[in-house]
């Protein structure tokens, strides 16, 4: 069996939470390593991918992946911070499929990576960076066995969720999509079917839904009753909102094992093997 290893370099929403009462679970916002085999799939570049990207370089790693949900800056803004970005023997693609009309995800790029916003460049990365644009529900051949299936999310500004299929197992990543309150999301549940692994949005509860309708985000119950539908055995608790102490997110991950055996909440450092149960590593 090859490598499918996830590990999660940031799980936080909306703004990065570093504070002492943050530590255990993290302060950093959406980033998710992949390693397919020898190779490195990274899903969202929030503040998290400044500790992936510095791996990544100690590693000499050359080749990368960057699949990118959507361009609120919770998901973006650690990308001007990708040390292999500035290296010229690395090759990167960078995807987004969320954009409306003829905006370009390298216009994207470039849109915020300026003055007066930010003083550099992209055009000051020294990798061969590949811009990558689709349409959900269009699906990627990263290559080397890798398939990436999309879906568009229900999100402020559009959003793509993403199912990673690798050597016969699949990790999905649905974050930043807010359900309709009892009826299923049926594009979602059939993007998961069967899938190993869901990383999902569970900013709120179903309790303290109600008074955050058009935020566009979701709930760990929702994340709950999808695998249970789709029959994914493993639920990732995602993009935590920045009151979700240690403490609270402690509490949280029990009563969401108690509700579905398989539920674990994101944290910075989290690395598991996709299949085999997902076991932590």
């Amino acid at each position: 069996m090859k490598r499918f290893e996830m590990t999660i370099w940031g799980a936080r929403g909306s703004i990065p939470a570093p504070a002492e009462p943050n530590v255990c679970f993290g302060s950093d916002t959406s980033c998710v390593e992949l390693r397919c085999g020898d190779r490195v799939v990274v899903l969202d570049a929030g503040t998290g991918i400044v500790g992936c990207g510095r791996r990544l370089y100690e590693e000499r790693i050359h080749d990368i992946d960057i699949l990118l949900t959507h361009c609120h800056f919770d998901h973006i803004i650690g990308l001007p911070f990708v040390i292999p970005l500035y290296k010229d023997h690395v090759s990167a693609r960078i995807f987004a499929g969320h954009l409306e009309g003829d905006a370009t995800c390298q216009e994207m790029v470039e849109g915020f990576m300026c003055p007066p916003y930010f003083p550099v460049k992209p055009k000051q990365f020294a990798a061969r960076i590949d811009y990558r644009d689709f349409r959900p529900p269009d699906v990627l051949d990263l290559g080397g066995g890798i398939a990436a299936r999309t879906v568009r999310l229900n999100h402020p500004n559009g959003a793509v969720g993403y199912r990673i299929d690798f050597d016969g197992r699949s990790l999905c990543y649905i974050t930043d999509t807010e359900h309709e309150p009892g009826k299923r999301d049926e594009a979602i549940l059939d993007l998961i079917a069967g899938a190993d692994v869901m990383i999902y949005d569970t900013t709120y509860t179903d309790e303290d839904f109600a008074r955050y309708i058009g935020y566009g985000h979701s709930t760990w119950q929702e994340g709950v009753r999808l695998c249970r539908a789709g029959e994914v055995p493993r639920l990732i608790l995602f993009h935590h909102d920045i009151m979700q102490t240690d403490e609270r997110l402690t509490a949280l991950e029990a009563t969401a094992r108690a509700e579905f055996a398989g539920a674990m909440v994101a944290r910075t450092g989290l690395t598991l093997t996709v299949g085999e149960g997902g076991a932590p590593i």
